[in-house]
This record gives C-alpha cells, sequence and structure tokens, in this order.
C-alpha cells in the first residue's frame, strides 16, 4: 500500500498544471535536498575513512609500546644473566661456574638460549654449551673477528646487541648478547649469550601470525633482529634509510606510512625504542585489511543512499534506511570493540569502570576479560550489580576496600587499594586496584581505572620478611644483639639477645639515651659517649665501635662490643637514627687479660682477688700451697690466710702499693698450709688499670726450691693448654727455635691442617709450613725473624670456603729476651659482611638508585686528585634541577612527584656515557661528573640532556608529567670540592633566574 498510494497521488496531480509545477517544485525541492545529502555523505565517509586510519595508527602505537616493554624485560633478564655469570666466571671459573650455566638456561624458555660462550682477551673460546666442545675444538671456533667481541676491546663494558648471523655450528640464526668480563679494570675476556632469532620470530608471531600484518625489531642502525613473516628475507637486511627512528635517534616513539620493500604491502607502520637498549620494536598494520570493514560500511551505505535515491520512498523509508545504516555501523563498532577486547585481553589484569550510585548501589559498566581471571566471574550481570565481585574478596580486607571506596567518592581523590580475593580455581590472590573518580550529572559516582595481580610481589615481600626472620636466627646464632638509636627522640632500642645478656626482661625494648647511660659503668661511660654519640656526630660516614661494660640483674658486669653505622640524617646531614649490633666478649676481654698475665710472666700459683680482698679464683698451685686441708681458697679472703705475722698490716699495704702504682713485683715470705715459711717472687697486676675498683692477679713462683718452680710451671702450661683449647679461635705457639709447643683445634679447622693438634707438637715452623702451602705460609710471618722491633702484627686474609680470617702475631718475652711467638686466628666473617652491607647502605640513595650525596662527594674528591695528577685530564661537574618541582608535588601529590624524581634519574643516567657518574645531592637536585671531556663536549652533553628531559614526559600515575631542568657547569680543578660545587650551583642559579630550562657555564654570562 505504501507504493500504491504514492503513485495514485502522482497520477491525480499530473491531472492538472497546477499539479504538474507542484511536482517541479517537488522534484527541484527533492534535488537540493538529495545534493545536499550527497555532499554531506561523502564528506562523512571521508572522516569515517580518517578516523579508521587514526584508530588504527593509535592502536598500533600503543601495541608497539607494549612489545618494547616486553622485548626491554627479556634484555633486562639477559643482562642480568650475563652480568651474573661473569661474576661467577671471574671469581670460580668453568668449574664454579657450571651451576650458574645451568639456571641461565632454565631461567629463559627452551628454545630462547641457543648456547653460552666465553671467551678470553684474545677471542679465544674457554667455554661453550653448544655441543660441550672439547678445548683444542673451542680454540677452532674463536670469536676474535667478531662484531660483538671486537667492540669490547674497544673499551665497551656493557651489554651489547650484535647483528645476527647464521651459527657456524648449529646453522640457526643467532643474535649474540655480549658483555666484556673486567677484573681489576682489565678485560679478561668476554661472555656471549646467544639468543635464537626463530625464539623472538615466534614471539611476534604470536601476536601477528598472519602475513599482512607484521612485527619486527630493528637494531639502531635499520638490522633486523627478528621479523613475523618473512624471518629468512629479512635477516641480513636493513630498513630503509629513510625510516623515522633512523633519521631522528632522539625520537622515542612514532608512526609513519609506508610500503614494505620486502613484500610490497602498504601499511600503517609504529614504533617504539625498547627503553635501556638500541633496538626499535616496529609493527605494522595492512591498509586493505585495516580499512575493509569501513570501505564496506561506505559501499553499503552508497548502495542504500542510491536506491532510496532512485526510488523515492518518504521520510519513512529514508528513516528505515539511515536506521539499518547505523545499526550496521553499531555492527562494525561492536566488531571494533571486541578486536579491542581481544587487544586488552593479552595484557595483564583488568581495566574496568566501577559505577556507585547515590543510593549505594554498585555496578560494573564496563569491565574487561581479566575479570574472569583475578575475580573467577564473568562480566554478566556486571552491568547491573557488582556484588557478586565483593562477594569474592577476602572477609579481612572486604571492610577496609569498602571503605577506600567511600573516601574516594567523598573527596573524588585517586582510589588505591591492596586487597585479597578468590579468583579462578578459588586461587587466593593478592590485587592492586587503581582509578581515578568523576561526578556524573546524577549525583552518582564514576571511576576509571585498572586491576592487576599483585600475588608476586607480596610473595617476594614474604620471602623478604622471612628472610629477615633468618638474618635474625643468624645474629641469635652468632650471640650478637641488635640496637637503634633515635637520636631524634634520643630513644635506644634493645632486641631481646640484649635483654637476655644483661638478664634483664624488665628493661623491655627501648629507653631513654640516660636511662641506657645509667646501665654502663661509671668508669666507661665517657668512652661510651665517645665511641657512640660523639663519633657518630663528628663524622657520620663513618661507623662507630667501642668497648664498655655493662651491669647485668646480679649485679656482674659484662664487657660489650658496640658496632654501628648512621643509616639515617637529616637534610643537613647530621644523623638522626643510628643501628648496630652488640657482641658479649666478656670471655674474649678476660681471655685478653689472663693471656696478658699467663703469656708475659712465667707463673706458679695464680690467685684473681676484688677490691674487698676476697679471692675469685685461684689455680691449683695456690691452692696446694695455700688451702687448708680438705678446703679451697676460692671464695675466702686474704685476711683469712694465717699468711704472716703482721697480717693486719702486711698484705693491705701491699694491696694498697699495687692499686696505686698498677702492678707490683716483689719476693715475699709466706706460710704454706703447712704452717712452712716459704720465699715466693710475687708479680701483682690490677685487670684494667683505669679502673680503682679493679679486680687483680698476683703471680706467685716458689723461689725456695727449683724443682717445685718446674713443677708449678709444667701445671701452668696444663691450664694453658685448657685455656687455649676454650679459646674462641684458633691458637698457635712457638719457641725461641721455632719448634711448635702449644696449638689448638681451632687453628686445624681454620687453617684446614689435617691431622690433629697433638701430631703438630714438636715440628719446625719450615715443616708446618710445608704442609700449609705457599698461600698460607704467608699467613704465619714471623716479624722477629728478620730481627725487626714489631711487637705485635694483625692481619686479616681470605680463607678457605669464602670465610675472613683474622691474625694477630705477637711475640712471648721476659727480661727482654725472646722465648717464642703467638699467633691468634678468629673468623670475622660475619663482621665483615654486616660492614658491607651497612656501607652500602649508606652509599646510595633509596628512591632513585643514584649513588647519594655523601658518595658523589667522595667521587669528586677523586676528580679533583686526578687533576692534580694529570693537569691535562678535564672534568666538568654539573649541577641538575628540576624547574617547578614544588608545583608537582602540590598539583599530584608526594607519590607523583617521586615517580618524577625516579623518571628524571633513568634520564640522567641514560644519557651519560659509560664512565659519568650521577649523584642525588638531596630533593630535586642531582649532580652529574663527566669525566676526561672538553668544555665543548661537556656543554654539548648538558644540551643533549636537556632536551631529552623537555622531549620525554613522566609516565606517572596521575598522567604524563612534562618537566624541565635547569643546569650549571663548571670545571673541576683545583684542591677544594666546597668551590667546584658553589661555583656550578651559581651557574645553576643563573640558569634558574635566566627563565629555567636551559644551560649556564661557571663564568659565563653565555647560556
Amino acid at each position: 500500500m505504501l507504493l500504491a498510494r504514492p503513485s495514485a497521488d502522482v497520477t491525480a496531480i499530473f491531472r492538472g498544471d497546477r499539479g504538474v509545477g507542484r511536482l517541479v517544485g517537488a522534484w527541484m525541492a527533492l534535488a537540493v535536498v538529495l545534493g545536499g545529502y550527497w555532499i554531506q555523505l561523502d564528506l562523512s565517509h571521508a572522516a569515517l575513512v580518517s578516523q579508521a586510519e587514526n584508530l588504527t595508527r593509535l592502536r598500533a602505537l600503543q601495541t608497539a609500546h607494549a612489545l618494547a616493554l616486553h622485548t626491554g624485560a627479556l634484555f633486562r633478564k639477559l643482562d642480568y644473566l650475563s652480568l651474573h655469570l661473569g661474576e661467577h666466571w671471574l671469581k670460580e671459573g668453568s668449574q664454579g661456574s657450571r651451576d650458574a650455566l645451568v639456571r641461565a638456561h632454565l631461567a629463559l624458555p627452551n628454545d630462547a638460549l641457543i648456547g653460552i660462550d666465553i671467551a678470553d682477551a684474545e677471542g679465544r673460546l674457554l667455554y661453550s654449551t653448544v655441543g660441550e666442545k672439547l678445548p683444542l675444538e673451542l680454540e677452532r671456533y674463536g670469536i676474535a673477528d667478531f662484531e660483538h667481541f671486537r667492540v669490547h676491546l674497544d673499551g665497551f663494558k656493557g651489554l651489547f646487541i650484535a647483528q645476527p648471523y647464521r651459527g657456524r655450528m648449529t646453522g640457526k640464526w643467532i643474535v649474540p648478547f655480549s658483555r666484556a668480563l673486567v677484573e681489576e679494570g682489565r678485560l679478561k675476556g668476554v661472555i656471549v649469550m646467544s639468543v635464537s632469532v626463530a625464539h623472538l620470530t615466534k614471539a611476534l608471531q604470536e601476536l601477528y601470525p598472519g602475513i599482512s600484518d607484521v612485527a619486527a625489531l630493528v637494531l639502531d642502525d635499520g638490522r633486523f633482529l627478528a621479523h613475523s613473516s618473512r624471518t629468512e628475507e629479512a635477516m641480513g637486511r636493513s630498513v630503509p634509510a629513510d625510516r623515522p627512528y633512523l633519521i631522528d635517534r632522539e625520537r622515542q616513539q612514532g608512526s609513519f606510512d609506508a610500503t614494505a620493500p620486502i613484500d610490497g604491502v602498504e601499511r600503517y607502520y609504529a614504533w617504539h625504542r625498547v627503553p635501556g637498549f638500541p633496538v626499535v620494536a616496529a609493527l605494522g598494520l595492512s591498509k586493505d585489511e585495516a580499512l575493509v570493514p569501513v570501505r564496506s560500511t561506505i559501499r553499503d551505505s552508497r548502495i542504500r543512499s542510491g536506491l532510496g535515491s532512485l526510488v523515492l520512498l518518504g521520510a519513512a523509508l529514508l528513516i528505515s534506511q539511515l536506521w539499518r545504516r547505523h545499526a550496521r555501523q553499531e555492527e562494525e563498532l561492536e566488531r571494533a570493540g571486541e578486536r579491542l577486547e581481544k587487544l586488552v585481553g593479552h595484557f595483564p589484569g583488568m581495566a574496568y569502570q566501577f559505577l556507585l550510585r547515590a543510593d549505594g548501589t554498585t555496578s560494573m559498566p564496563y569491565c574487561s576479560p581479566g575479570v574472569r581471571e583475578l575475580y573467577g566471574v564473568g562480566p554478566e550481570g556486571l552491568q547491573d550489580s557488582a556484588m557478586s565481585i565483593f562477594e569474592r574478596v577476602h572477609a579481612d580486607d572486604l571492610d577496609r576496600l569498602r571503605d577506600s571506596i567511600r573516601a574516594s567518592a567523598a573527596q573524588l581523590e585517586p582510589w588505591r587499594c591492596e586487597f585479597r580475593v578468590r579468583g579462578a580455581g578459588d586461587r587466593l590472590r593478592w590485587l592492586l586496584g587503581e582509578a581515578n573518580p568523576e561526578r556524573t550529572p546524577e549525583g552518582d559516582t564514576l571511576w576509571h581505572g585498572y586491576v592487576h595481580d599483585i600475588t608476586d610481589r607480596q610473595v617476594a615481600a614474604q620471602k623478604l620478611r622471612e628472610s629477615e626472620a633468618r638474618l635474625r636466627q643468624a645474629v641469635d646464632a652468632v650471640r650478637d644483639g641488635l640496637w637503634s638509636w633515635d637520636l631524634a627522640r634520643d630513644r635506644i632500642a634493645l632486641d631481646e639477645r640484649i635483654l637476655d645478656m644483661l638478664d634483664r626482661p624488665e628493661l623491655g625494648s627501648e629507653m631513654s639515651y640516660e636511662e641506657f647511660r645509667a646501665l654502663v659503668h661509671p668508669a666507661d661511660r665517657q668512652r661510651q659517649d665517645n665511641a657512640l654519640r660523639t663519633a657518630a656526630s663528628t663524622d657520620p660516614d663513618l661507623p662507630v665501635a667501642g668497648d664498655f661494660r655493662l651491669g647485668t640483674a646480679s649485679g656482674r658486669w659484662i664487657w660489650i662490643h658496640a658496632r654501628g653505622s648512621v643509616v639515617e640524617a637529616d637534610a643537613q646531614g647530621r644523623p638522626r637514627r643510628l643501628v648496630g649490633t652488640f657482641s658479649d666478649v666478656t670471655a674474649r676481654v678476660a681471655a685478653t687479660q689472663l693471656r696478658r698475665a699467663l703469656l708475659d710472666h712465667s707463673v706458679a700459683a695464680i690467685a684473681m682477688i676484688d677490691a674487698k680482698l676476697e679471692i675469685l679464683e685461684a689455680n691449683s698451685r695456690a691452692e696446694e700451697i695455700f688451702a687448708p686441708s680438705s678446703t679451697s681458697i676460692t671464695g675466702l679472703k686474704l685476711t683469712d690466710l694465717p699468711l704472716h705475722e703482721d697480717q693486719a698490716r702486711f698484705i693491705p699495704q701491699h694491696h694498697a702499693t699495687l692499686r696505686a702504682s698498677g702492678q707490683l713485683n716483689i719476693e715475699l715470705p709466706l706460710r704454706d698450709n703447712q704452717g712452712k715459711m716459704r720465699w715466693f717472687d710475687a708479680h701483682g697486676v690490677m685487670l684494667d688499670p683505669e679502673d680503682p675498683d679493679s679486680d687483680t692477679v698476683w703471680t706467685l713462683v716458689d723461689i725456695s726450691d727449683k724443682h717445685r718452680t718446674r713443677m708449678a710451671l709444667a701445671t701452668e702450661r696444663l691450664r694453658l693448654k685448657t685455656v687455649l683449647e676454650r679459646f674462641p679461635g684458633g691458637v698457635l705457639m712457638e719457641d725461641q727455635d721455632g719448634l711448635i709447643t702449644s696449638v689448638n683445634r681451632g687453628l686445624c679447622e681454620l687453617l684446614d691442617i689435617p691431622g690433629t693438634p697433638d701430631e703438630l707438637i714438636g715440628l719446625s715452623h719450615e715443616t708446618l709450613c710445608e704442609r700449609l702451602g705457599t698461600e698460607r705460609t704467608t699467613w704465619l710471618h714471623r716479624p722477629d725473624s728478620d730481627h725487626a722491633t714489631e711487637k705485635r702484627a694483625t692481619v686479616e686474609v681470605e680463607g678457605i670456603k669464602g670465610h675472613t680470617l683474622e691474625i694477630d702475631w705477637l711475640p712471648i718475652e721476659h727480661g727482654g729476651q725472646r722465648l717464642g711467638r703467638v699467633w691468634l686466628v678468629r673468623d670475622v666473617t660475619e663482621r665483615k659482611e654486616r660492614e658491607r652491607r651497612l656501607a652500602e647502605l649508606a652509599a646510595t640513595d633509596p628512591l632513585t638508585g643514584l649513588p647519594n650525596r655523601r658518595s658523589f662527594l667522595a667521587c669528586l674528591d677523586a676528580a679533583l686528585d686526578d687533576t692534580q695528577r694529570d693537569p691535562t685530564r678535564g672534568s666538568t661537574l654539573l649541577m641538575i634541577d628540576i624547574d617547578h618541582f614544588k608545583h608537582v608535588n602540590d598539583t599530584h601529590g608526594h607519590p607523583v612527584g617521586d615517580e618524577v624524581l625516579q623518571h628524571a634519574a633513568r634520564l640522567i643516567r641514560g644519557s651519560l656515557r659509560q664512565h659519568d657518574r650521577a649523584g642525588r645531592l638531596g630533593g630535586e637536585e642531582f649532580a652529574v661528573l663527566l669525566d676526561d671531556v672538553t668544555p665543548d663536549t661537556a656543554l654539548a652533553l648538558a644540551e643533549r640532556l636537556r632536551h631529552t628531559v623537555a622531549d620525554t614526559p613522566a609516565a606517572t600515575t596521575a598522567g604524563p608529567v612534562a618537566l624541565t631542568v635547569s643546569l650549571g657547569l663548571s670545571g673541576v680543578f683545583g684542591r677544594d670540592p666546597a668551590r667546584v660545587l658553589a661555583d656550578a650551583d651559581a651557574a645553576l642559579y643563573r640558569a634558574k633566574r635566566s627563565g629555567r630550562n636551559r644551560v649556564c657555564v661557571s663564568g659565563s654570562a653565555t647560556e
């Protein structure tokens, strides 16, 4: 009927002239309308084609960025493996490195790593995992003529990526990754990790399996590393020289249209440089394939519009056709959305929109397919309600998650939260969610954000905590305690081990410094202050150490060896926090003091007496001579023993004389336990001459009977052997003729001497050295053998199994005559390792990973020394300050500010030469030391760095943040580092005062 009525109307109109006029007018109006419509249609088709091209280019650029990040991650892993294997090889050789080489193969996919080669400094292969060749065959396959070996002869020490080549042993295309093996500044060889081009190609083919769309990895000089579709044709070839990434080496990414020379296909190309490596990730999307849906839509639209114009249907038919065209466009958009979903599905995590309505209900208008992997639920139904998402959240984290959402909605601040969910397979995962909110016109809150799995990071954190627990166990095993001192609050914290040492659990883990000082022996307080507070304030960069006594709950004093370092300082460099260890060295101090009494004097009867004349300890000889029958003199007072006729005056007088002089050596007439008077050569010493209340040690030699004197000496030697066996380390004692008289088990274990200590007694020093070998013989050097006057010597050596040993040598003398010598050996491995870890923590800025101010200033001092030795060697100091950094913190917050600082640090580090050194001086201020440069070269490097920062916005959680830097240059000369810093700082100030984003040179008015 719709066709019949217009036909009838037209017939009726033609019945009169007036109707014909109206029809002509209608046709003219229709012609005008149709003409305008067709013009508008052509314009809309052109816009649709342009929009499709722009979307295709954007998709290609985003995918190229993702491919560059993935490739960078693989190359960084190869960089780490090459550095790790090189260190193993230099330290342990082929046998010790085998396990590390096996782990390197396991760390990469099966088909990724073809082999690992290690060559010496002349290019001869020392080791190869390809075919496990014999040494003579390896020499035949030297690498001296390869590019990846020659580049390291020219001084390049980092990871070098060479041009692919077909392997001579395997016949496969290989990409060699090489690194120099440097030891003490000299090239010792090169390690080469051969990566299969087929593995790289396979990864690219997983992204684009067809032949229309391609992906490739290209070196900075244009040579192909891998190609997704025509690998054999591409290998050994280069991309055309007009490619943008070959022309402008400073640009990090871009796109262009071109026809591929390999297959003649016209494509949209996008590229992105792999961060940190001279490689470009490029991909091309076929124009014909990309525009097929759009061209199909345009063709259908023209057909529909032409048919509509020819049959002159009414407005209803026209609207119907427009609706059908719109429906098809919606279908195309839905297909494009499906392709976007597939693309998003290849990335870890989930992109989403979350809606919190004013009535408190929630929904997710959009979520990517990753929701099923993360939460174990599909997107079905989430557009209506998000309750199924919250049902998967761990019960302990649910309230915290909801509170964070409410807080973000109330303040319209970015939302960030870590929480646990039970995802697919009911597996417990840790997720990190981040989103930015906005208020809708209806009063609802809509977030756009991203959620990704951080389970591995949480597991790593848990492992770190377990590692710290093991460290705590290790500290407990060596019986050391940990302490920390907050100087800002003047509070000191002691761990349970220290409280156990003092038997004072009631003190708690933290106390004021004055409360701690009250525990120190009064005679040691000033020395303890000098060791900790004064030393840290005088030079916070050096570790602090000292010995003092602490009082226990029973009233006994124990000797403590304290060590520590400043781990935190304020903006002025003053220490804020010290951390270190307490070691109970009471036994060592007692052993040292007793050793001094035993080794420096010939003794018979020995007794230790306190300030109240009470006998604390006595040897068997003293008991034999003076103890009444069936009793012991230990615990008795000297005045209780009938030693002398005038005892009331005799004993206190000599004891007072000893305390006044510090030591006493006299001949005394004393009665033994039988009442018989004997004469003794008596020697008294104070254990601590600085303490007036110190205990004293008396040694008495019976000079009335030489035979009994020899018996007493034999007894002393037996007791000495027992003491030495219990000594915490190794002891070796020789007489004046170089014959071994005493040795303990600890020495045999530390020096790896086979046999028992008794088997060594009586051997000469030369015979012992023959058993030890050349290296260990040097450890037992005898300074007195060349008639030197040295009284003692201490050395540190690298012992067996990676242990560090401390060896003390001292002579045994009496009356100016050499009676022998003794060596004391202690294992100080753990102490050295703690010192190394503390030194590393003190030299690195934790935020940027650059050297901190103290470490950088040490480099500047060294550079000044170099210029003094060689004035022709020029060095330049760059002071760098981020412009308007306070505005970044005020606008985006300090977390984003930290990301900007890290971004600036990466750009600075990446723009320097290999031997240049950078550091963070504090805040947004950095410094760079350029070695061996002319002023013009230094200025060019500074300008290049300034352009790099200005052209590379920081990618932060708040989006891209553009930034610029101002730079000040100063030559490094003279002897005063403060003067060099001041000159560079003045130039920096002039750059900022002149408008920022510029470079100024010290002593110059130009910029």
